[in-house]
């Protein structure tokens, strides 16, 4: 874990003195600003994959009898029917309609400089109403700040990364209703959370942090617990590499689906998801053709209802990250994208983070490691087979640096120019784009969704 914070660290240590320091770098050749690629058919189910995971024993698939039962687990809970694959299908639970969007933003005063967490929406993703929420004491840990945001239906949280137990829960009126410890006493980097409704129970990720806690190994493990009892909050182990990382999560129908970093400490050709079975917490896993999903797993029913999306790094600056799509039934992979190291390639860099719009387009934030770390948003459109780069400066480093609303049809990401980081959006529809001025570094950005 320290290796990935001090790399992190390294990277973003760079940017700034490269920053500061323009003057002194040499012409560079200008990188190509599109690029014709195959065309991909999206939620194509005929075509062949480049690779193939199926559920099998090998995969440890339906390996609940390894598992450890959670606390919280109901003693009538049973394992899934490996009999019957003719189920039905999740994306057939219905889903309430969507009554307004807002946006939240989360800020800190540095990654070392203790609880300088901040966070801040905008109702109805109205810019112009842009405001902190005050919380006395800021958010953050001790030793620094670094946060994330989770939005479910009954509000939303700030959840604490590194060396912080703490999620900051709020109500969805916009203000502060109780701070929550997960493992108080031990050190957690914490990635993400959900809300599970057919138990009632929220579910953290957290990084390895064995290397901080000696006694006690949770790397391959999601923490659950009851929001009225976080003190009886249990683990659910999902893979059996001791040093796979739990990072980002996302939940399509019954099935929760998470994203392990650091396979064979890092250096594993191949990466895994988890697939948690949210009635029985029974587990399934993917193998993955590249390794370290970095980025959200992006889900986008208006597009693709059978297939989610996400971003590999893979080992950075090595050209073996990709954009991967993986079928939510069969679990099938297929590369749509794959990094490149031939020189002013629009994809020489690293693949970091996307979001899929209604219409079909890809945005995703990509870091062009050749271009001193001038990291790009690149827009791809599948079906045209075209990608190209749409803006620069981008932030790529937070927590969950971009994000889309389907009510607005607005892509938001932060943007650094010099000294200043800004809070940016852009319109899918009118291509207008509009930016604030923010008072902190970013951290993380989430539209948050009210129901009917």
């Amino acid at each position: 874990m320290k290796k990935i914070v001090l790399s992190v660290l390294s990277l973003i240590l760079l940017a700034f003195l490269v920053s500061c320091e323009d003057s002194a770098l040499p012409d560079l050749p200008d990188m190509d600003e599109s690029m014709d690629v195959d065309a991909f058919e999206i939620g194509d189910e005929d075509a062949t994959p480049d690779y193939e995971s199926k559920p099998d024993e090998e995969n440890g698939v339906n390996d609940a009898d390894n598992q450890e039962t959670p606390d919280s687990e109901s003693p009538d809970s049973e394992k899934p029917d490996t009999e019957t694959p003719d189920e039905t299908p999740d994306e057939e639970i219905s889903e309430p309609e969507i009554a307004a969007s807002h946006l939240i933003v989360a800020t800190v005063g540095g990654y070392d400089v203790p609880m300088s967490g901040h966070v801040y929406y905008a109702k109805d993703e109205n810019l112009d109403t842009f405001k902190e929420i005050p919380l006395e004491g800021g958010m953050g840990s001790s030793d620094g700040a670094d946060l994330n945001v989770a939005a479910f239906t009954e509000g939303f949280a700030v959840v604490g990364r590194h060396d912080s137990s703490s999620l900051y829960f709020f109500t969805p009126d916009f203000e502060f209703e109780q701070e929550i410890q997960v493992k108080p006493d031990t050190y957690i980097n914490m990635q993400d959370m959900v809300y599970n409704p057919f138990k009632d129970e929220f579910i953290v990720s957290a990084l390895n942090f064995d290397d901080f806690d000696s006694k006690t190994t949770f790397s391959n493990k999601l923490f659950i617990f009851k929001k009225d009892s976080p003190e009886t909050a249990s683990t659910l182990e999902i893979s059996d590499n001791e040093s796979a990382s739990p990072a980002k999560m996302k939940i399509v129908g019954k099935k929760l689906f998470v994203a392990l970093q650091n396979l064979e400490n890092n250096t594993s050709a191949k990466g895994e998801i988890a697939v948690v079975d949210l009635e029985n917490y029974s587990v399934e896993r993917i193998t993955l053709p590249t390794t370290n999903p970095t980025g959200k797993i992006e889900y986008n029913k208006n597009v693709d209802k059978n297939h989610i999306y996400l971003t590999t790094t893979g080992n950075w600056k090595q050209g073996d990250g990709a954009l991967l799509q993986v079928n939510t039934d069969t679990y099938e992979v297929k590369k749509v994208l794959s990094e490149s190291e031939e020189e002013n390639n629009i994809l020489d860099g690293d693949f970091v983070d996307l979001s899929i719009a209604d219409n079909g387009d890809f945005f995703i934030i990509f870091s062009n490691n050749i271009l001193y770390n001038d990291n790009s948003l690149l827009l791809y459109k599948p079906k045209e087979g075209k990608i190209s780069k749409i803006d620069s400066k981008i932030n790529a480093f937070a927590a969950n640096p971009i994000d889309y609303s389907s009510v607005s049809g607005k892509i938001y990401y932060f943007v650094d120019e010099k000294s200043d980081t800004y809070l940016k959006s852009f319109d899918t529809k009118t291509k207008a784009d509009e930016k604030i001025l923010l008072d902190f570094g970013p951290a993380a950005l989430r539209v948050k969704y009210d129901y009917k």
